[in-house]
C-alpha cells in the first residue's frame, strides 16, 4: 500500500516537472529576437533586477562625485543601464498592453521601442563623451543663470 502511493505522488507531479522543463527549454531556445523579446525569459528578469540595483547605487554617487574626472566613468555606465533597463521594462508593458489593442502591432512596438532604446543610448553617450555629462547637465537645471553664465566665462 505505501508503495503504491509513492506512485500515486510522482505520477502527479510527473506533469507538472515535463512543464517546468518545456518552458526552460523553449526560454533557452527564444535568444533568435532576444533583443526584440527582452522581456522573456529568467535572464532579461534577472538582467532587469540587477541593472535597477546598479542604478540606485550609482546615481547617488555620480550626484556627490561631480564636477569631477570621477563622475565620467559612472555617467557612461548610467548611459548605457538607464536605456536596458528602460528598454526591457517596456517590453514588459508592451507584452501586456498592445495585444489588447491588436495583436499585429506587438512586433511593430518592439521594433520601435529597440530603435528608440539605439537613440538614446547614442545620444547619452555623446552627451556624457563630449559634453558635460549627464550628471551635470542635471544639476545645471537646479542652478540659477548666474552660475551658469560665470560657469561658461570660465
Amino acid at each position: 500500500m505505501f508503495r503504491s502511493a509513492q506512485h500515486v505522488i510522482r505520477r502527479s507531479a510527473f506533469p507538472r516537472l515535463q512543464l517546468q522543463q518545456s518552458c526552460q527549454q523553449r526560454n533557452a531556445t527564444a535568444g533568435g529576437n532576444s533583443l526584440l523579446k527582452s522581456d522573456e525569459g529568467p535572464l532579461s528578469t534577472s538582467t532587469y533586477h540587477k541593472v535597477n540595483m546598479l542604478i540606485m547605487g550609482l546615481t547617488p554617487v555620480a550626484f556627490a562625485l561631480s564636477p569631477s574626472k570621477l563622475n565620467l566613468p559612472i555617467d557612461v555606465l548610467l548611459g548605457l543601464a538607464l536605456p536596458l533597463h528602460a528598454h526591457i521594462g517596456m517590453s514588459y508593458v508592451i507584452t501586456d498592453y498592445v495585444p489588447k489593442i491588436s495583436k499585429s502591432l506587438t512586433g511593430p512596438a518592439r521594433v520601435l521601442l529597440l530603435g528608440l532604446t539605439g537613440v538614446t543610448t547614442v545620444g547619452l553617450l555623446k552627451l556624457n563623451i563630449f559634453g558635460d555629462g549627464m550628471t551635470e547637465t542635471v544639476k545645471s537645471l537646479w542652478r540659477g543663470k548666474k552660475k551658469l553664465e560665470e560657469k561658461r566665462k570660465a
